[in-house]
């Protein structure tokens, strides 16, 4: 039996003391990306640009300083202009910060802690087969790390 905890704790443990790269959305999807921003292909020849990691967050989600909300995925829910105001305004205040520690609960929840007492914090939607957040190593040939309903997908093992 898995422990979801744990191997979320474990996978995440790669993004602890990176700086975040990029911040941005599609729609109302959260999408960060850490470590440096290097070049590589996709499989269909397509040249692109990202971090080491990405983290593609689909489920609610909060970003907070010193426990006062700074932002949510409802703010992405907003008309275009709003929703890229507010992922500009998050890119502003998250790149360039390094990931200070990663925590987990069992019903796949993430925090990670950002310099700057930053905390983005996932809640999970538990809607079984609904994809919840994925972390991938953008244009490498490895399975995505994914939770979906709460619980981690078994593509995530490859």
């Amino acid at each position: 039996m898995i422990d979801t905890k744990a191997e979320i704790t474990q996978r995440l443990a790669v993004l602890v003391g990176l700086e975040v790269s990029w911040v941005s959305h599609a729609v109302d999807m959260l999408t960060m990306q850490f470590g440096p921003q290097r070049q590589y292909t996709t499989s269909r020849g397509t040249t692109l640009e990202g971090g080491a990691w990405a983290l593609h967050v689909q489920c609610d989600w909060q970003i907070e300083r010193a426990g006062n909300r700074i932002a949510t995925r409802a703010d992405l829910r907003r008309s275009d202009e709003e929703a890229h105001g507010t992922a500009s305004g998050l890119a502003e205040l998250l790149v360039e910060r390094r990931v200070e520690r990663v925590s987990a609960d069992e019903a796949g929840g993430v925090v990670l802690a950002f310099q700057g007492d930053l905390h983005l914090t996932v809640l999970p939607d538990g809607i079984a087969d609904a994809e919840d957040w994925r972390l991938f190593a953008p244009g490498a040939d490895a399975p995505h790390f994914v939770i979906e309903g709460g619980t981690i997908a078994a593509e995530s093992f490859g």
